[in-house]
């Protein structure tokens, strides 16, 4: 069983109930498996250890016989099945893998459990994992093992070169499907591309938007190889449906553009003198994805409302052409009675709600 943030993930209640704490992890869980049976038909995955066996130069035997480049027995070593991660979109996480049982915390928390054989595993030459029979641990080593995502352990596949290649050039079809023919709508083009980062997107002529956009994620697919926090095209292609932490990321980039929210060489951001956040130095290089992240947590709505209070403005609010626009902003400010009534008494509401 895996457990997320010391909650089981319980795949087939957490998939059922779109409201459900763990329903994005499930549906994580459910796809991630779906493309490890698609990458590896026979069932199987096998983990090597990187830069093992190690080569002995020269070797004499007790005859005198001298043997050059052999192999030096591989040492055993733990295999840790805890692993603190951090989503795109959700932030920092923290993933267990039980190999038995989920071991109770009390309060409705659960972990895998402080002793050595139930948080770590032992492995000398390396690790083969059934899809079928193991497939939380097949998932928690592939998409969230600290060992694996930083290249102390790689997966042992002859065929994977053609293969990588074949899935680069469906991703650079889809990537330009997407761009160039599905996202036809200027509205969506100019606030999914503010939500990516792309600056002064109101004054930009479409096609040169949709040219940075292409160019983001193509660099963005290629750094997803080596942290899975970058969001590629795939992300881009659920993104289409502009959801809120879409809208989130554009409203933070439109008051970057107009010089409101300022990012200090210090690593912070700051409203004129006001600090509204602090990036850690570990994120700097996605201080954007970061920044976005950090209003996006539920446990910093206050903030987010903080921050609305702060920037919006009549001007602001006349540019939004989308409804629902307007109703994620009264959600966020929780506006008393909007969710039922029409779309111009929402927009109403919300200039109310600024006092504008």
């Amino acid at each position: 069983m895996l457990i997320v943030n010391y909650q089981r993930l319980e795949t087939a209640a957490a998939l059922a109930d779109n409201k459900h704490p763990l329903h994005e992890h499930a549906k994580e869980y459910t796809e991630g498996l779906k493309e490890l049976r698609r990458k590896y038909p026979e069932g199987k995955i096998k983990l090597l250890r990187v830069g093992y066996p190690k080569l002995i130069d020269s070797y004499i035997d007790g005859k005198g016989k001298e043997f050059r480049d052999v192999p030096e027995d591989i040492p055993p070593m733990r295999f840790s099945l805890r692993a603190n991660v951090t989503h795109p979109q959700r932030g920092k996480e923290y993933w267990g893998v039980c190999l038995g049982a989920p071991h109770p915390m009390g309060d409705g928390l659960w972990d895998i459990g402080g002793k050595l054989d139930t948080k770590t595993k032992q492995i000398q030459h390396g690790l083969t994992v059934d899809l079928m029979t193991e497939p939380d641990l097949a998932f928690f080593l592939y998409y969230k093992s600290p060992q694996v995502r930083k290249g102390h352990w790689k997966v042992d596949d002859p065929k994977a070169d053609i293969r990588a290649k074949g899935d680069l050039e469906r991703e650079q079809l889809e990537t330009k499907t997407a761009i160039w023919q599905t996202l036809q709508d200027e509205n969506q083009l100019r606030t999914l591309a503010a939500s990516y980062g792309i600056d002064k997107v109101a004054t930009k002529e479409p096609d040169a938007i949709r040219f940075e956009l292409e160019a983001l994620l193509i660099r963005n697919n290629d750094m997803k190889k080596r942290d899975p926090s970058y969001k590629g095209t795939k992300e881009f292609l659920e993104d289409l449906k502009i959801n809120d932490y879409v809208r989130l990321s554009a409203f933070v980039r439109h008051w970057m553009d107009e010089g409101m929210i300022r990012y200090n060489p210090d690593g912070r951001y700051k409203i004129g003198d006001k600090i509204i956040a602090h990036v850690p130095q570990s994120e700097i290089s996605k201080k954007f994805a970061w920044l976005c992240n950090y209003f996006a947590a539920p446990n910093n709505l206050d903030k987010l409302q903080e921050l609305m209070r702060d920037l919006i403005n009549k001007e602001y609010l006349d540019l939004l052409t989308d409804p629902k626009d307007f109703r994620w902003l009264a959600g966020v400010m929780k506006v008393e009675g909007y969710y039922n009534k029409p779309p111009e008494q929402v927009k109403e509401m919300v200039y109310n709600t600024f006092v504008l």
